[in-house]
């Protein structure tokens, strides 16, 4: 399987997070203080948003763009579980309620997200609010006739064993949601009220050796 070692870089006071290109949510946070091989191990990882894409279009035939998929549960897993290494440990049903603009749901979205990194997720707010809307724009597009979500990826480093741990997250919500999602403003001040229950499918990858 090949890939692509193409991500970019945010710079902050502690370290760098490294994320792939465009609206392919994959993030690791690199410590300033790790070695020069455990962050080699880290990077090597950030090319598997276009496996996952590849394994998408190879068992159901559709086409990710700008990082949505319109898949349920099962379809996902079957993609997932034809990469090497790839495996479902867990789905969760998760409910959000409240209100405020875009940008700072955004925000607590991805906080929560990203919180087992290490990383101040503020400097990378500009690029996660630019590729949340081009989410949404695919969405605006694209017939949702039974759910829509995103694939994000997660890459860490084990402690004492400095280790890279790849995890993913397919979070996924119903055609209803969908109505609302795309009816946000990402970058307007007007506040929104949300009720909406959605669903996180974990998978856990351990590149063969």
């Amino acid at each position: 399987m090949a890939e692509h070692l193409e991500y970019q870089v945010t710079l902050t006071a502690s370290g760098a997070w490294m994320h792939a290109p465009g609206s392919d949510f994959l993030f690791a946070f690199l410590d300033n203080d790790w070695s020069a091989q455990v962050k080699q191990d880290v990077t090597q990882a950030l090319g598997m948003s276009s496996s996952i894409k590849s394994a998408v279009k190879k068992t159901s035939g559709d086409v990710v763009e700008n990082g949505l998929y319109l898949m349920n549960q099962a379809a996902m897993t079957k993609a997932m579980n034809s990469i090497d290494g790839m495996g479902e440990t867990s789905a969760d049903q998760k409910h959000e309620q409240g209100s405020g603009t875009a940008i700072s749901i955004n925000q607590q979205f991805f906080a929560a997200i990203l919180a087992g990194l290490g990383g101040d997720v503020e400097p990378m707010m500009a690029y996660l609010t630019e590729e949340m809307g081009n989410v949404q724009a695919q969405t605006k597009q694209s017939t949702v006739t039974e759910n829509f979500g995103t694939v994000i990826g997660l890459i860490s480093v084990m402690p004492v064993l400095e280790t890279p741990v790849t995890t993913f997250q397919y979070v996924f919500s119903s055609s209803e949601t969908s109505k609302w999602f795309v009816d946000v403003v990402c970058v307007g001040v007007e506040h929104y009220s949300y009720n909406y229950n959605y669903t996180v499918v974990n998978y856990n990858y351990d590149k063969p050796s």
